[in-house]
């Protein structure tokens, strides 16, 4: 950790409100993986790190809320669950995001530190976590990410494109960004305030980014075939 950070509070903010759109039918934060929901590998991943001092889930609607609040209610006792939150989410991810700040500013102290992560990738690790931990800054935000090693188009055509029309990026510098991402509460407040239509946090940050390359699977379920190969990569939580 840098060394002028001092001991402060750490903030997870776990966002399980999208609409599921490209999962077909169900949600797919509630999809079941060895009996238990999405939703919750994250949090307990989170939860075994002792990092955190409060979780900010951010859901849809009541009824998923309900529907995993009781899930909750039976897996774990009462003392695992009163540092969470629970948060409405926005009619977009970003939306979502700055509820949660929001909620932070009004109620909690804002000399923190937030990791926001989508609640559909539940194959974080404890490591990726305490690395993201270890590289806090007041002024610099933290991201996980891989190198993409397939070949990356872009064209100014809908159909089929000429040589002028298609564009090859450099794949030495591209990275493909993943949660969860980690900010100083203050900084990434007021850097939301500007709210856009970002899918991604980092692009909002107004300090310097660090990148930590992360070598392990972290997929987000998109799709239910997605499903299968998480359920392969996980292990059944007792």
């Amino acid at each position: 950790m840098d060394n002028k950070v001092p001991m402060m509070r750490r903030y997870a903010i776990i966002l399980i409100a999208g609409q599921s759109q490209r999962f077909g039918t169900g949600d797919k934060c509630l999809s079941l993986i060895h009996g238990k929901p999405v939703a919750l590998y994250a949090f307990e991943t989170f939860r075994r790190t002792n990092i955190f001092d409060r979780y900010f889930f951010v859901y849809r609607d009541d009824l998923q809320k309900q529907a995993l609040e009781k899930f909750f209610q039976n897996y774990y006792p009462a003392a695992v669950l009163s540092p969470i939150t629970w948060v409405p989410g926005g009619e977009e991810r970003v939306f979502s995001v700055y509820h949660a700040l929001q909620v932070i500013y009004k109620q909690f102290s804002m000399e923190a530190f937030v990791f926001i992560h989508d609640g559909a990738r539940p194959l974080i690790t404890p490591d990726n976590i305490h690395a993201l931990n270890a590289s806090l800054s007041l002024e610099r935000g933290v991201v996980l990410a891989h190198r993409v090693t397939d070949t990356i188009m872009a064209t100014d055509a809908p159909g089929d494109s000429t040589k002028n029309q298609r564009h090859y990026l450099e794949r030495e510098k591209l990275w493909a960004l993943e949660t969860p991402q980690a900010f100083y509460f203050p900084t990434i407040f007021e850097d939301y305030k500007t709210v856009g239509h970002p899918t991604d946090d980092s692009s909002l940050f107004s300090g310097t980014i660090k990148i930590l390359e992360n070598k392990n699977l972290n997929l987000k379920i998109t799709a239910p075939r997605d499903l299968e190969l998480v359920q392969s990569k996980l292990p059944i939580l007792t």
